[in-house]
């Protein structure tokens, strides 16, 4: 077992990793500061459990990714410190101490090392070699595929997706009333039938250069369903929500399955045939991810992909509810595989849960082993690190079981972290 550990092993150290989903600012994927990678909304998270109050960091009880907060970067990291002990158990924890000790050569960061590391992360990130060293050298990722459009691309290695198609009446922030407005800035006038929505879609989507696209991501709700989906129920259900009633799960789910075709009719006009659907997670206000699932689910994705054969859809989730649901609608229909591991799956035993089920009923050309959803170039690096050992240990083990040969556990490096994703991509 030991030759096969060693070749398995070298093969995940020198593959070249495609990552299908993240957040890297196009024009600067490097870390601004060590707030940057100390306060990561998936640690800062952590904290605020942990016992940091909402509000300590900025007003607004919000991550620095979708705020902008009011203290210097340096006084945050200075006062989410005494929590950092904290969460020294979770994965959250360890990555952190991974990045640090591999990316910067410290073990921790405290009150005597706080300004010397802050200066050094500053200065690392403002080198345009650093995010250069971090992605191909110590990741060895070729190509990551970013959902932010703040600025041309630092280079040809990172291409571009969309997320964010309204296709919700209501989520965990959100009233219907609050999407609705939404929708009406949109179009610049009140969204009221289905013929409305169409072409606030049309307006939307007319304003992406879809040509550039590897994907689009869709973010349904899990009672997604086909029932009553159609453009009378969703005019219905606008006026509906239009007046202040409550919508049912049910009502909420057509209007989601109907959102869904209508989008996809109108990417068939020009867009990218790439879907990346992403479902399994709802975030309360201020900012608290909970998991969320169907049974309804899976039979309307079912039904949706049948219907939209020209479509590929790439599936994932943060419920570990749907670990075999989306492995089987991999297996069964042609135009659907799966990817990665997002949000409450980041995990080392839903990791290799969610490996080992792939593994044993979906086609090998199907399965995306990895994607990183970092918003900085830093945090790529454990993520990957931790996905790279947990692929050993499972493919180290199926070949000492005789379930695989080492030649097709080193076949399975390759797809999964750089083949497949390139195939499905388009890259």
């Amino acid at each position: 077992m030991g030759q096969a550990r060693e070749a398995i092993h070298e093969a995940l150290e020198a593959v070249r990793v495609i990552d299908v989903h993240c957040h890297l600012r196009p024009q600067k994927p490097a870390a601004d500061s060590l707030a940057d990678v100390l306060l990561y909304h998936h640690v800062w998270v952590e904290l605020i459990s942990s016992g940091m109050p909402q509000r300590e960091l900025g007003s607004s009880g919000l991550p620095q990714e979708i705020a902008d907060l009011e203290l210097p970067p340096v006084e945050r990291v200075r006062r989410a410190l005494k929590y950092l002990p904290n969460i020294s158990n979770t994965t959250l924890g360890l990555m952190l101490r991974w990045l640090l000790a591999d990316l910067y050569g410290v073990e921790e960061v405290s009150e005597a090392n706080l300004e010397w590391l802050y200066v050094y992360v500053r200065e690392r990130g403002g080198d345009p070699r650093w995010q250069e060293e971090v992605l191909r050298q110590r990741c060895g990722i070729e190509a990551s595929i970013s959902v932010e459009h703040t600025g041309d691309p630092y280079s040809p290695a990172l291409a571009l997706g969309r997320e964010g198609l309204p296709i919700n009446l209501q989520d965990g922030k959100r009233s219907p009333s609050e999407v609705l407005a939404s929708l009406d800035a949109i179009l610049g006038r009140e969204v009221r039938t289905a013929g409305d929505y169409q072409e606030m879609l049309a307006k939307l989507i007319g304003g992406w250069s879809t040509r550039e696209l590897r994907f689009v991501g869709l973010w349904p709700l899990p009672n997604m369903t086909p029932d009553l989906a159609n453009e009378c129920e969703a005019t219905r259900l606008l006026e509906k929500a239009r007046r202040g009633e409550q919508l049912s799960p049910r009502e909420l789910g057509s209007f989601t399955y109907y959102a869904v075709t209508a989008s996809l009719d109108r990417l068939r006009e020009g867009g990218p045939r790439t879907i990346q659907l992403i479902v399994g997670a709802e975030v309360l206000p201020p900012h608290r991810s909970l998991t969320h699932w169907s049974e309804r689910f899976t039979g309307a994705l079912g039904r949706l992909a049948n219907a939209y054969e020209d479509f590929h859809f790439n599936l994932s989730s943060a419920s570990d509810l749907y670990t075999q649901d989306l492995g089987i609608l991999a297996k069964h229909i042609p135009n659907v595989s799966v990817a990665g591991y997002w949000w409450h799956t980041f995990y080392p035993y839903y990791i290799r849960k969610s490996l080992e089920t792939r593994l044993d009923m979906v086609p090998m050309n199907k399965i995306v082993g990895f994607f990183s959803d970092a918003y900085h170039a830093e945090w790529c690096y454990p993520k990957l690190k931790l996905v790279k050992q947990i692929t050993e240990d499972v493919l180290v083990d199926r070949v000492g079981r005789g379930w695989y040969s080492l030649e097709l556990a080193l076949e399975l490096v390759e797809r999964l972290f750089h083949r497949n994703a390139k195939e499905i991509y388009g890259l």
